[in-house]
């Protein structure tokens, strides 16, 4: 803590949310006038361009981005600023961008009227100033953890990908089996027109195909002649990406049985395991949703939650009253109440 009042002053300001809202706000205006700046000079040729308002812009924010730094050092000190990844990525990006801002100017000059460093020698420094200016989008995502709903679908979503592994592992397991069964069953079923290592008369030619048919649709990489295009062949299946296209072209070119293996294959993927991992995604959020709002209320009004859809929609289900169940219950044809 410092005994100056001004200073004191100083790191309370730096050091409140307020300020973070503030260098959002700075991004903000950043991305947009960057945007704004590529759109205008995107029909332009390179000789005609004036890297002049893009130069002053660039020193404006990365003094300010130099300046939010040293005053977030300040506020909190440079162990508690490097404590957090945000502060570190911010400062990272900052520095990386103050050298070559500084390298620039140094070989080309402060930006004026009529400044195109990019005509007058190294070329790759300033298309680098410009690429690592496309990193300022992932600094204005600091914003997620300021908005509720946003900070909880992407915690669902980060959270999903911690949790991915023993998902992924079956459904790496399954993807090699049914390869593996695909690449038994029907190697060098499909043969490409003007393949050479096969006669001709077991290739057909695409000219006179009907349309919407595997021969006009040029789907000829997909086939199980070898492990990579076996995993791409279930993946448009999984996908149901012309699925129907595969089963009539493997059936014609072997045996009306072949269907059973994509429909087997579209049971598997398609059906169980896509709506699983949907499943999980919506586990993950609910989860997510009942904690916050277990969050929210007071001790006095705590209660045991229930970890279920039909909780969300409470407020919005009508109970019947208890007249209403007995008489239901008495008019009921295999019960037999007293009455």
């Amino acid at each position: 803590e410092y005994r100056s009042p001004f200073l004191q002053t100083l790191q309370f300001l730096c050091s409140h949310r307020y300020f973070d809202y503030l260098g959002n706000i700075v991004v903000l205006a950043n991305l947009i006038s960057i945007c704004v700046i590529l759109v205008m000079d995107a029909d332009k040729p390179g000789s005609e361009r004036d890297d002049f308002f893009l130069g002053a812009i660039n020193c404006f924010f990365i003094l300010y981005y130099l300046l939010e730094m040293l005053l977030k050092m300040f506020s909190l000190g440079p162990n508690c600023y490097l404590s957090y990844p945000s502060n570190v990525f911010d400062g990272l990006l900052t520095v990386i961008l103050l050298v070559l801002q500084v390298t620039t100017i140094t070989l080309y000059s402060f930006p004026h009227p009529g400044w195109k460093p990019a005509m007058l020698g190294l070329p790759s420094l300033w298309e680098m100033v410009r690429l690592v200016n496309m990193f300022i989008v992932f600094r204005f995502l600091r914003i997620i953890p300021n908005m509720k709903m946003m900070a909880m679908v992407a915690g669902t979503l980060v959270d999903l990908v911690k949790n991915m592994r023993a998902f992924a592992g079956i459904l790496v397991v399954v993807y090699y089996t049914f390869a593996i069964i695909g690449i038994g069953l029907f190697k060098d079923a499909v043969i490409a027109p003007g393949n050479k290592s096969v006669p001709l008369n077991l290739s057909s030619d695409n000219s006179s195909s009907q349309c919407g048919t595997f021969e006009q649709l040029n789907y000829w990489p997909n086939n199980f002649d070898d492990f990579a295009a076996a995993l791409v062949t279930l993946w448009d299946v999984m996908v149901v990406n012309n699925w129907q296209v595969f089963l009539d072209a493997f059936s014609r070119y072997t045996n009306p049985w072949s269907k059973l293996y994509f429909v087997g294959w579209w049971l598997v993927s398609s059906v169980i395991w896509v709506n699983l991992f949907v499943a999980l995604i919506l586990e993950n959020f609910i989860h997510k949703w009942d904690r916050s709002q277990r969050q929210n209320v007071c001790e006095a009004q705590q209660t045991e939650y229930q970890m279920t859809v039909q909780l969300m929609f409470r407020e919005d289900l009508e109970e019947p009253t208890e007249e209403e169940l007995l008489d239901r219950l008495r008019h009921h044809p295999h019960l037999h109440l007293n009455r």
